[in-house]
């Protein structure tokens, strides 16, 4: 939502599930879809005399999504305990990181806008667990309790929901790149939490703000800064006084339900965790994770575009690294970029669309592709019929040169059976030449349609249309 008069100012917590196979504190598997509570013990169930023990692995993803988002890394970090009361914390509070985080002073630059998003921190907690509601009651489910999570703080530096949009798919991208999240959003990995407030245009002070709770999809993200926004301005215009406050956003009625007000810092009751020593990293480990990082996204894109790849293409290419492999080998293969780009990134995208598949179920592997590619660039196969080869191709997982024989779709080029076939359409639609010889020369696409359906799409059609225009000329 935009407003003339009032400017929209967004900040965006992320909650990033971290890709480590045992959780934070505990050794107990990551498995949030298992049996509810079977992936739980006495430390993650808080149970009285357990210690808590970090996850070596979870500190080193950390570390990476920081260096990748340009934080600075503290060599001395500290655990704290956030206190506060909630069915699926069984131990009344949550581990985390608060007045030394693991990182801070980061930043992230938005594709195609020309501007960089502050990141305030990146801090290491767990989660808490899922609460499972139904209209009788309400059941816990505690196997994501204990999770581990990298918190990742921006500065209230976004303008539009445009920019808070393109922020968080940026960001997903880059720790999906590192490796460091899955961030697949509809199973909670990557959770947003925005905070919205407005102010009149000119003013610097910053007004009372919104914040919307565990948000989990882009839309849903898009929707509810829209609507804080929206209630805010509407309060500011009716005189109303707007009361900080934490919302849940009602998907179905497009609202925002109250939560809870006024929570700051000293509702959580923070101190430092008793039970951890502080979180200590050398400037070794910290050089030896950062040479190990790959080509972020922003790097690719522009590498891609530099070796003239469209930026639509190279959008794609940067998102998903298996689409960016399966590229490199059509190209080795021989395809060029304009081939591998029609074939892959437009055909083949379809076709996975269409069945809700991803890449990595394909049954085509490179080198068929590009010879399916190599036969049409040959003539021995026409567009349609490829398009027909490669589905097959899709469905049963053999070879282009084995299925166009099987499926006989080689390309017909015998002139004698161009011209039978034309003379055989003349004959059969005397009103639609009678038209062409009037002048009504669109009427050579009826007729083009025609010998296409008896060649069975097998024919170049530009030479099938040049072989109707000069029997039809012949006949005047």
């Amino acid at each position: 939502m935009q407003s003339k008069d009032y400017e929209i100012i967004i900040g965006l917590e992320v909650h990033a599930q971290l890709a480590t196979s045992s959780k934070m504190f505990c050794r107990c598997a990551v498995d949030v879809d298992a049996k509810p509570n079977t992936k739980v013990c006495p430390i993650c169930l808080g149970l009285p005399g357990v210690l808590p023990q970090v996850n070596d692995q979870a500190i080193k993803l950390g570390i990476r999504a920081a260096l990748a988002l340009g934080c600075s890394v503290n060599l001395e970090s500290r655990w704290a305990r956030k206190h506060y009361f909630s069915p699926d914390l069984p131990k009344g509070y949550q581990i985390t990181q608060y007045e030394y985080p693991l990182a801070e002073h980061g930043e992230l630059e938005l594709p195609g806008m020309n501007k960089k998003v502050r990141i305030r921190r990146l801090h290491l907690e767990e989660d808490a667990g899922k609460l499972i509601h139904s209209t009788r009651k309400t059941l816990v489910d505690f196997n994501r309790c204990g999770v581990p999570l990298a918190e990742i703080v921006s500065e209230p530096d976004i303008r539009s929901v445009e920019e808070a949009d393109a922020y968080l798919k940026e960001l997903r991208l880059v720790l999906r790149a590192l490796g460091v999240s899955e961030a697949e959003m509809e199973r909670g990995h990557f959770r947003c939490e925005p905070n919205i407030s407005v102010r009149p245009k000119g003013e610097a002070e910053l007004g009372a703000r919104s914040e919307i709770k565990n948000l989990n999809s882009f839309k849903a993200v898009r929707e509810g800064i829209e609507r804080a926004a929206k209630d805010q301005i509407e309060w500011l215009e009716a005189g109303k006084e707007i009361v900080q406050t934490t919302y849940l956003w009602d998907e179905k009625l497009r609202e925002l339900r109250p939560m809870r007000a006024k929570e700051t810092a000293a509702d959580y009751r923070y101190f430092p965790e008793p039970d951890l020593p502080p979180l200590i990293i050398t400037e070794a480990e910290i050089a030896e994770i950062k040479a190990s990082l790959p080509e972020l996204p922003a790097a690719k894109r522009k590498r891609l575009i530099g070796a003239d790849f469209s930026e639509q293409d190279a959008e794609v290419l940067a998102a998903e690294p298996r689409w960016e492999e399966y590229f490199a080998g059509l190209l080795d293969a021989g395809a060029s970029i304009k081939e591998a780009s029609t074939w892959l990134l437009n055909e083949t995208r379809g076709i996975l669309a269409e069945r809700k598949e991803t890449l990595a179920e394909f049954k085509v592997v490179p080198d068929e592709m590009a010879a399916l590619i190599g036969f049409l660039r040959e003539g021995k196969l026409t567009r349609p019929a490829a398009k027909e080869l490669l589905t097959a191709m899709a469905d049963k997982g053999k070879g282009a040169a084995e299925l166009m024989e099987e499926l006989d779709l080689e390309a017909v080029s015998d002139e004698g059976l161009l011209e039978e076939t034309a003379r055989k359409v003349i004959e059969e639609n005397p009103d639609a030449c009678e038209r062409y010889h009037k002048g009504k020369t669109n009427v050579i696409g009826f007729l083009l349609g025609r010998c296409m359906a008896k060649l069975r799409g097998k024919a170049d059609p530009k030479a099938v249309r040049e072989m109707l225009m000069r029997l039809l000329s012949e006949g005047k």
